[in-house]
């Protein structure tokens, strides 16, 4: 049995994907928790909480010297982000954190994962940034293994998040669902199967990963509150509302051609709409976890919660709104 993981670091903390898991590692008693920041960056953080800041270049070198006396490394960065070589490293900033954790002896490391199974072929044929995130993950395994225990990992693999999808303000209603206003655009059948995790499940699960570090040690952890479709979303949606949503029905494969072909010429932006059809289009992007891999939830400990919990906490949120 190893130690036990104490002092915890979170880059990308203040972005969607890193609040709800900065949340749950604070509310953690036996952590230690440091946020690495761009010294540039105008994000604040909570009070009490220890900052690192170093360039907006990220170099190995200055990592590894924030990386040093940490047990764990949480990482909430966008794959994508950073993917060009600074300090002659494997290119990209995601890689470079994995250089610099082995410099600096952390124990655990958690890469920004947070969707599909990123080692499975199928997304990583469709979107570029699942085969962006296989190849970091791949890497990072490779690193663990070369470190003979030195060094190990766990990836969190979550699914949509519904709450967050459903949120305008902070997703810009990604799933092309529009609460408030009752409209929906529905790609294909609507019957694709998703696995679902509310983004505060996914951050309390990062921290029992590393509360529970023997249990997730080299680990693939799968999580999903649920499986839905989109046409399902839609009908909780007007159950709740008590309302008949206009809906407006696309064919997803010219649309995905088209974005593939901005991104493959270098519209990176492209990426944000791709990830949104291929989570709710007749596209096998690996996302019906229940169906093909163990789903940790109840391993973890985490609070159960079901479609329409997550859909009446989004009619509140317009109504309020």
């Amino acid at each position: 049995m190893s130690a036990p993981i104490k002092n915890v670091l979170i880059a990308g903390a203040s972005g969607s994907v890193g609040a709800p898991i900065l949340k749950a590692l604070l509310e953690e008693p036996s952590f230690n928790i440091t946020i690495l920041s761009r010294g540039t960056s105008a994000a604040k953080f909570p009070n009490g909480v220890p900052v690192k800041r170093v360039s907006d270049d990220f170099t190995t070198s200055e990592l590894t010297e924030v990386f040093k006396g940490q047990d764990a490394v949480v990482v909430a960065i966008t794959t994508t982000a950073v993917v060009e070589d600074v300090d002659g490293s494997k290119g990209g900033l995601a890689f470079r954190l994995i250089d610099a954790a082995v410099a600096a002896g952390v124990h655990r490391f958690i890469p920004s994962e947070y969707g599909t199974n990123n080692l499975d072929p199928r997304p990583r044929k469709l979107v570029p940034v699942y085969d962006r995130k296989g190849e970091v993950l791949e890497y990072l395994m490779q690193k663990a293994n070369d470190s003979h225990g030195k060094l190990t990992w766990t990836s969190i693999s979550c699914g949509t998040w519904l709450d967050w999808g459903l949120d305008p303000a902070r997703s810009g209603n990604f799933l092309g669902i529009d609460v408030k206003a009752r409209k929906a655009t529905i790609w294909d059948s609507g019957n694709s199967r998703t696995a679902v995790t509310t983004s505060a499940n996914t951050g309390l699960a990062v921290a029992r990963a590393l509360t529970h570090a023997d249990l997730t040690e080299n680990k693939q952890v799968f999580l999903a509150d649920f499986t839905t479709t989109p046409n399902a979303i839609v009908h909780a949606l007007e159950t709740q509302t008590a309302s008949e949503f206009s809906i407006q029905r696309k064919d997803s494969v010219p649309e995905l051609k088209s974005l593939r072909e901005k991104f493959d010429s270098g519209e990176f932006a492209a990426t944000f709409s791709l990830l949104a059809i291929t989570a709710v289009a007749d596209v096998d992007v690996a996302y019906d976890l229940e169906k093909e891999q163990e789903i940790w939830n109840e391993k973890l400990g985490l609070p159960k919660i079901t479609l329409e919990d997550v859909i009446g906490d989004a009619v509140k949120l317009a109504k309020g709104s």
